[in-house]
């Protein structure tokens, strides 16, 4: 096999230098480097390969539209080999959703680095939490009753299963997966995190959203602009489903049925939600749910 003139100059650098293996291989790495791809193209490449692998159309889209936002940030003419983890960390701190955008793009860059368009990984580490900040947070009813007041009808469904219901993000999501018949809200094994069907039975004032429920495109968004509109400046970790859950609990009185409702365990129902809210706090917060709609 006859050697390209830049492979000589490598192996000469190894007899010269004497060199360590690690060394050669990033040495090899930086002559192969295809430096010159723009962002654009590395774009349009990695959206046709999620598509190839069966990734579905929301997250291809999702992917898009963070690629994007990154690109309009950094600049679409700078050639992705000029992303480092640096530049794209001090990016990354302006946006919103921030935490969501990291995983995209953490995935983007390891398919670049693999392609050889980048020399080193780009890493984006996840921001260190205080201990404080797994505390279980919810909503109080004054925040639910502005929610409520400010949502539109395309999210009412979206915000009752989350709020209302405490519904799993994933499970208020696919809403192909539920049903709602005898006054009981069916949750399908394909939407339930832990793949076992459940039924909750609807309270009377609830029943009437059933037919507000629709697919939500963009829900995080659209969430995050119901929250700016309702006047809501702190949003704990899964609060809707902490919200609904301690009130639930407070309504069942027990936890078996309220495990059941939320689809975990009585003992992490007993660990995680009794005494958060009081029993009168949770007859209003249900009486809000009556008077919204």
């Amino acid at each position: 096999m006859k050697l390209s003139a830049q492979d000589e100059s490598v192996i000469s650098q190894v007899w010269e230098k004497n060199l360590s293996l690690v060394e050669i291989w990033k040495s090899y790495q930086r002559i192969h480097l295809h430096d010159t791809v723009p962002w654009n193209q590395a774009i349009e490449e990695y959206l046709e390969h999620l598509t190839t692998n069966k990734r579905s159309r929301g997250y291809v889209n999702s992917m898009r539209w963070v690629l994007k936002e990154m690109g309009r940030c950094m600049g679409t003419r700078l050639p992705v080999c000029a992303h480092t983890t640096q530049k794209v960390q001090s990016i990354l701190g302006r946006f919103e959703n921030a935490e969501h955008k990291r995983s995209r793009l953490s995935s983007f860059y390891t398919w670049a680095f693999k392609k050889r368009y980048l020399c080193e990984p780009v890493i984006l580490e996840a921001e260190r939490k205080r201990s404080n900040d797994h505390q279980i947070g919810t909503l109080s009813n004054a925040e639910v009753a502005a929610l409520l007041q400010s949502c539109s009808d395309e999210l009412i469904g979206y915000l009752w299963l989350s709020l209302g219901l405490g519904l799993r993000v994933a499970e208020a999501n696919r809403v192909q997966e539920l049903e709602c018949r005898d006054g009981c809200l069916i949750v399908g094994a394909g939407a339930s995190k832990t793949r076992t069907r459940r039924i909750i039975e609807l309270l009377p004032g609830h029943v009437p959203y059933w037919d507000s429920v629709r697919p939500v495109r963009y829900v995080r968004g659209q969430m995050t602009r119901l929250r700016d509109k309702a006047g809501i400046v702190t949003w704990p970790r899964n609060c809707m489903r902490h919200t609904a859950a301690s009130h639930w609990l407070n309504h069942y009185q027990d936890e078996a049925k309220a495990a059941l409702h939320l689809g975990h365990s009585p003992t992490m129902l007993h660990r995680h939600y009794k005494a958060l809210v009081t029993r009168k706090e949770s007859e209003e917060f249900f009486a809000l749910w009556e008077q919204a709609r």
